[in-house]
């Protein structure tokens, strides 16, 4: 039997079955009348073409985490340069956040006007260009202006490059991709502190202009992160416009061009042996064929006959009307608070290591050992320590000898009081030690790349699990596991507890967030699923600022709350995900 042959089962259609078959990724279909895009793309095979595509998406992906984390990563070694305060360091973890919300609905406009190609490029070089802005700034005003230009640009490649990828895979490969992409994000999270460790600690730093214009390793490391977004604008320039978006609209004869040449790829035949001969005319049907492509196409793929901006307003319409308000509300409410205890921890816990480091170094500048302290004791001198090198005007390298006063008022009780001047042996003397100084030391990165380890190993893991578990007992457990493990954080007293919950904690709630975002594609109907995904994200990503912005005030007024704020949030959205629908083997509406 020729390839050009479309075999029936039973009379089903396997293309809407998902049972295309055929020998070495060669898909067998019949051309009897105008094929649809699943057909088509179907019929392409999945070979070298795919291979490739799959390798310009790491540095794609690694640009959304670059983006949103190396800040994070910063802040430790450019606190004494910038004089940051820790509400100066909450608004840096937040503001890239606020970028990514603030254009969270035009880039969807924007790819379905102009295609996902054209944003992708333009969006990746952006990206790179207020990245390389980024480093070389010299206050932290302007850091905050790049940081919040970069969120509001990568917005666009970041939704657009799920639609993508999708859009260039049949049915049978497309759920395995979206998996393969969150491993990419995973690895990503180990190359970053990776990165760090290497360029950070060195001695690369100069001035240029006398002395006013300073370039220190920490700026040197953003410089470099910048380099997966310009090399993902060179190696998306080579690749095709999605066949799905040229369906959309009408533009079929660059469509049938673009599966010829992945037909060629992918099998090594003459592209005129593609055995698709005419392909349907989706502005005239709506671009609403087979509907299942629709489901991840990320930014809607709609028909090119219509509005994006009606299309968009009859969405957000739907989902404020029965039977979709509930689980709509649910799914926005749960993400939020996901977003707003993992990303507020996930971003700072670089700086709770630097605080863990710092603590016990000047620990054992004071007494010439280790000194002994919980958590909390650690969090008390970090805050007493910026709070009296502000007031007192130590900048990089000064030291104030100044009496200090109880500046951090009262605090947490116990062991993680506040005080100064206190007779606890396991709190500094704040008066002998002022002095900044940026800590640089290796543990702190290797701490952060084996948290990343942990998230891979799990991500792996939940790949072959998932169809037995669930995606709501993920969510559910995951969030559980996360709250908990928050909360203990409170009594941890060693570095290895705190590294060990940590992980736990990130990974569980990563899971939870992951999980979450599976539920709402197999509750909502196609006609929809997109924007309230999207929107589920925008909440997500508001959490985000809510709580980093919150948590250096939470710190200021003692140990328990920023704990009790990242543990119990999780507990109270892991008891909302209950009333969750159940999705397990649920087909797609």
């Amino acid at each position: 039997m020729k390839d050009s042959t479309l075999k029936q089962h039973n009379g089903k259609d396997p293309v809407a079955k998902g049972e295309l078959s055929g020998a070495a990724g060669v898909t067998t279909v019949e051309c009897g009348g105008p094929a649809d895009f699943e057909t088509a793309i179907a019929a392409t095979g999945y070979g070298k073409f795919n291979f490739l595509l799959l390798l310009v998406a790491l540095p794609c992906c690694m640009c959304t985490v670059f983006e949103t984390t190396t800040i994070s990563y910063v802040l430790p070694s450019a606190e004494c340069d910038l004089h940051l305060s820790l509400v100066d360091k909450g608004t840096l973890n937040a503001v890239t956040y606020g970028g990514m919300i603030s254009s969270a609905f035009l880039w969807g406009f924007l790819s379905d006007m102009y295609g996902r190609k054209r944003l992708l490029v333009y969006g990746f070089f952006l990206d790179g260009a207020f990245s390389v802005l980024c480093a070389i700034s010299q206050n932290v005003v302007a850091i905050m202006i790049f940081k919040f230009m970069g969120g509001f640009v990568i917005c666009g490649p970041f939704a657009v490059l799920m639609a993508y990828l999708s859009e260039f895979h049949s049915l049978e490969h497309r759920s395995r991709v979206m998996i393969l992409v969150g491993i990419y994000y995973s690895i990503a999270n180990v190359l970053l502190p990776s990165l760090a460790w290497i360029i950070i600690p060195q001695e690369w730093g100069f001035t240029l202009f006398g002395g006013t214009f300073a370039i220190h390793t920490w700026q040197i490391f953003l410089a470099v992160c910048c380099v997966p977004s310009l090399l993902s604008g060179v190696l998306v320039m080579f690749l095709p416009e999605s066949p799905k978006f040229l369906m959309a609209k009408g533009r079929n004869q660059q469509a049938m061009a673009v599966f010829h040449r992945l037909y060629a790829l992918n099998t090594g035949r003459s592209p005129h042996e593609y055995p698709i001969k005419e392909l349907v005319d989706e502005t005239q049907s709506g671009g609403d064929q087979g509907g299942a492509e629709k489901v991840t196409t990320g930014t809607g793929g709609g028909g090119g006959g219509g509005s994006g901006f009606h299309t968009g307003l009859q969405q957000i319409l739907t989902m404020f009307r029965k039977p979709h308000l509930r689980n709509s509300l649910r799914a926005y409410g749960i993400q939020f608070g996901i977003l707003f205890g993992l990303n507020t921890f996930r971003l700072w816990m670089p700086q709770l290591f630097t605080i863990i480091e710092e603590y016990e170094m000047d620990a054992a500048s004071l007494y010439g050992s280790a000194h002994d302290g919980s958590l909390c004791d650690m969090l008390a001198y970090k805050v007493n320590k910026s709070n009296a090198l502000l007031l007192n005007g130590a900048g990089a390298g000064g030291v104030s000898s100044t009496p200090l006063q109880n500046m951090a008022g009262g605090g947490g009780g116990g062991s993680g009081s506040f005080l100064i001047g206190t007779d606890d042996p396991n709190v500094l003397d704040m008066n002998k030690v002022i002095l900044c100084e940026a800590t640089i030391e290796g543990d702190m990165y290797l701490n952060s790349l084996i948290i990343g380890s942990v998230g891979v190993c799990a991500y792996m893991v939940t790949t072959v699990l998932i169809n037995a578990i669930g995606n709501r007992n993920i969510l559910v457990f995951g969030l559980l596991a996360s709250g908990a493990t928050g909360l203990l954080l409170y009594w941890s007293k060693s570095s290895l507890a705190i590294l060990a919950l940590s992980s736990i904690y990130i990974t569980a709630a990563s899971l939870g967030s992951t999980a979450l975002v599976g539920s709402v594609v197999a509750i909502f109907p196609t006609s929809m699923r997109t924007m309230v995904v999207s929107l589920t994200m925008m909440f997500g990503r508001t959490g985000s600022i809510i709580g980093n912005l919150l948590f250096p005030y939470l710190m200021s007024l003692g140990c328990w709350p920023p704990f009790v704020m990242i543990g119990s949030v999780q507990i109270v959205v892991a008891l909302a995900a209950l009333t969750i629908p159940r999705t397990l083997r649920k087909p797609l509406q």
